[in-house]
């Protein structure tokens, strides 16, 4: 049968792999010219071992594991040291969990690939026409084709979603924060660490591959166009212009250059779908189920969503109508346990009140204690 997946990060790389795996012809169509680089380091647990082990990858992705450094120093909003933060036991649900940077994973996966997986890249989907004998897909570009199952593996801002299922409001709910990401330049030695402010994070670390620049802001949701750079850095700015501590104007200013690499920017958001079927189109991934950057736990829904899909639908013949309650019932709770980790991690990196920042702090010191 032919497949379609549209997006080629984690969640399309993985249902690529899986659907080729079990004998089907798989296209996979990306908006970016190639793999898109940079981003925060991400987490391979619990469940997504498995997967990764019955992908074959699981040895190469420990491999090419970020290695985390000791405790890093936790600043308040002057520069002074109040605590540390062991990064070794935040949020991982097993002893085995890796850490591993994104363009490690993608890559591992891509490499991973069998032979016939059919890349379109600097392609999207125009639209979409769903019926009995199959997805007639139109393309930007003007070439049409017909499939057995498309899968949107597009992330929070889904194409595949927005054209299948409905509008972006109708699923995505802002978690209430905001993140960027920025390597910084390596000529200039960058201190680790964590300054905190009520309702603002600024971070420094070695993402793997150099120095990493993280902030995390809680805010209302702000109405900007998420494919406007100028407009991210614009709003990044007037977010850091609280804190000039530090090397806060040092990060403010990798952040708003123009020819910073792995530069990011978006809402915190989480995905909730009643469904993720509709006739012969499926979600995944953060188009489907986005967990929120704070759950650590996206990779992990993305390469989990992505064996369960192709699996249940290659069980069921590729009869989607048969195949979606199963895929549900196996996802669904899953789905839920990742989501919920996010309204754990959002008080230990982003304290609201003062009150709160500082118990968070002392939390730190008796976990530093204690080790």
């Amino acid at each position: 049968m032919n497949v379609l997946v549209s997006g080629a990060s984690m969640a399309g790389l993985s249902a690529a792999w899986w659907f080729s795996r079990l004998g089907h012809r798989v296209s996979v169509v990306e908006r970016a010219d190639g793999l898109r680089p940079g981003g925060a380091p991400i987490d391979v647990r619990g469940r997504a071992l498995g997967t990764a082990q019955r992908m074959g990858i699981l040895a190469k992705i420990d491999d090419r594991k970020v290695t985390i450094l000791g405790p890093a120093p936790v600043l308040d909003g002057t520069g002074t040291q109040v605590a540390t933060l062991d990064l070794r036991w935040f949020a991982n649900e097993t002893d085995q969990d890796i850490e591993i940077s994104r363009d490690r994973l993608n890559n591992i996966l891509l490499e991973a690939l069998p032979d016939g997986v059919e890349f379109r890249f600097g392609a999207s989907i125009a639209s979409l026409a769903d019926g009995a004998r199959g997805v007639d897909v139109a393309f930007a570009d003007g070439l049409k084709a017909r499939y057995d199952l498309v899968v949107g593996a597009d992330g929070l801002h889904s194409n595949v979603r927005k054209l299948a299922f409905g509008p972006e409001k109708d699923y995505v709910r802002h978690f209430g924060y905001y993140v960027a990401l920025v390597d910084l330049p390596a000529q200039r030695d960058w201190e680790r660490g964590m300054l905190n402010v009520p309702g603002l994070t600024i971070a420094v670390r070695d993402a793997g591959d150099g120095p990493q620049a993280l902030m995390l802001a809680a805010s209302a949701e702000i109405d900007y166009d998420f494919r406007d750079p100028e407009a991210h850095r614009r709003l990044i700015s007037q977010l850091l212009s609280r804190v000039d501590a530090w090397q806060v104007p040092a990060l403010r200013a990798a952040f708003i250059d123009p020819a910073a690499k792995g530069f990011y920017f978006d809402s915190v958001s989480q995905t909730h779908m009643p469904s993720w079927i509709k006739g012969n189109v499926a979600v995944i991934g953060d188009a489907g189920h986005c967990a929120a950057l704070l759950s650590g736990m996206g990779t992990t829904l993305a390469m989990v969503s992505a064996e369960i899909l192709a699996t249940t639908w290659t069980e069921h013949g590729g009869d989607m109508g048969a195949a979606s309650p199963a895929y549900h019932e196996r996802l669904r709770p899953y789905v839920a346990q990742c989501q919920a980790f996010a309204h754990e991690g959002a008080p230990i990196m982003v304290p609201a009140t003062q009150e709160a920042l500082d118990a968070r702090n002392a939390r730190f010191r008796a976990f530093a204690c204690a080790a």
